[in-house]
């Protein structure tokens, strides 16, 4: 369960970073539709890094002696990680629903206030949260697949903000040819 919950919040965390990494790039009037792609390709990229992390969890977890430990160590590090995962995902949570409320003023505050200074701290709460779930790990599996994950998702944005820059560059070529 506490895995599932893990790629519930890598997916979330994947949609979020899509979409902070086309803000503000589309010079379209009507920009649905390329914030729809982006949250699809935050959440695209945020599967392909949780299914690698699962293929080699997989791969190191058939090589293993004493199988019943390693997954007993995965599923405490695992645990532990969603200490500081779970209440920062609510954070954010609770700040986009605030954003559902029809006020421009509110919405601007919450950008301001709460959401900026969340997403400057995202690296820090990865770091944090790999951090605290691998500290206690006994084994160098665990603090290996931890890391191997955290290396992944925070790769996750800067590769998202390379991409939708080249997005950038040919929604403006397209615009300016058509003209």
């Amino acid at each position: 369960m506490t895995l599932l919950v893990l790629f519930f919040l890598a997916s979330l965390d994947g949609a979020l970073c899509g979409i902070r990494a086309s803000m503000g790039r589309c010079p379209l009037i009507n920009k649905r539709r390329f914030y729809v792609r982006a949250v699809l390709r935050g959440i695209l990229a945020a599967q392909i890094a949780s299914w690698l992390s699962f293929f080699v969890l997989l791969a190191v977890y058939s090589l293993a002696m004493g199988k019943q430990f390693v997954r007993q160590d995965l599923e405490a590090a695992a645990g532990r990680m969603l200490y500081v995962f779970l209440p920062y995902a609510a954070l954010v949570f609770a700040n986009l629903a605030l954003r559902l409320v029809p006020s421009v003023d509110l919405r601007s505050a919450t950008s301001v206030v709460f959401l900026g200074p969340l997403t400057a701290l995202r690296p820090l709460v990865m770091i944090l949260g790999i951090a605290f779930g691998i500290w206690r790990a006994q084994l160098f599996t665990t603090v290996f697949l931890g890391l191997f994950v955290l290396s992944f998702m925070l790769c996750l944005e800067f590769v998202l903000n390379r991409y939708n820059s080249r997005v950038q560059q040919a929604e403006i070529r397209l615009l300016t040819t058509d003209t």
